[in-house]
């Protein structure tokens, strides 16, 4: 039995145009990566071509694995710092030795100021020390006041809470996703300008044998 005549397969006019955009574009994406086999183009321009995408690769992965790696080196000693004090500081009872300047007022303690008055508090394992503490204004005399010492006895701040060391480590982070950016594109610039260079040095050596040339063909 004869085999049905083949019919020729049609090329749809889209198909073709889409297949020939793509290519376009691949071609154009070809020559800015200095990829293409452009014989004007020299050694200082593929070398500049290969910085660049180094410095896009980099942006692309090493940025945000240092942002990480500076968020967890931050957490951790920031963690390190607040369990250091959390262990040489002590919280305290002082007692007021006078009453605290100012006068008694009828509203709620926690809108009241603190002011510094002569206290006198027993650090842990140590001697009895005195000294200014501050207390809410118009603390009655022989009234106790919580403070933190140190490992010596003086006083000194709260340690730093958790939300401090999240602050800390948000900063790091931050700090570097500005800093590592601004340093690849300086280092970008920088190889730009010395291809620049080269490439107006390589010009100006190679013009007077070939500027002749080019001035006798014109005319």
């Amino acid at each position: 039995m004869p085999r049905p005549p083949a019919v020729p397969l049609e090329v749809s006019p889209l198909s073709s145009r889409t297949g020939g955009r793509r290519g376009s574009r691949l071609a154009r994406c070809a020559r800015w990566l200095g990829l293409d086999r452009n014989p004007l183009r020299r050694g200082t321009d593929r070398i500049e071509t290969a910085i660049c995408l180094a410095v896009l690769i980099l942006l692309v992965t090493a940025v945000p694995g240092a942002a990480i790696a500076a968020g967890q080196w931050a957490d951790q000693v920031a963690t390190r710092q607040v369990r250091a004090e959390y262990a040489s500081h002590h919280q305290v009872s002082a007692v007021l030795l006078t009453q605290a300047p100012g006068t008694k007022t009828s509203g709620a303690s926690s809108s009241k100021p603190e002011v510094p008055v002569l206290a006198r508090w027993v650090p842990p394992g140590l001697p009895e020390w005195s000294g200014q503490v501050l207390a809410l204004e118009g603390g009655p005399t022989g009234s106790t006041v919580r403070i933190w010492v140190d490992a010596r006895g003086a006083v000194t701040d709260a340690p730093a809470e958790r939300r401090d060391v999240i602050s800390d480590v948000c900063i790091a982070v931050l700090l570097t996703c500005i800093a590592a950016p601004a340093a690849l594109f300086g280092l970008a610039a920088l190889a730009r300008a010395c291809s620049t260079v080269a490439r107006l040095t390589a010009w100006d050596a190679e013009w007077p044998s070939i500027g002749p040339r080019w001035t006798g063909h014109r005319t």
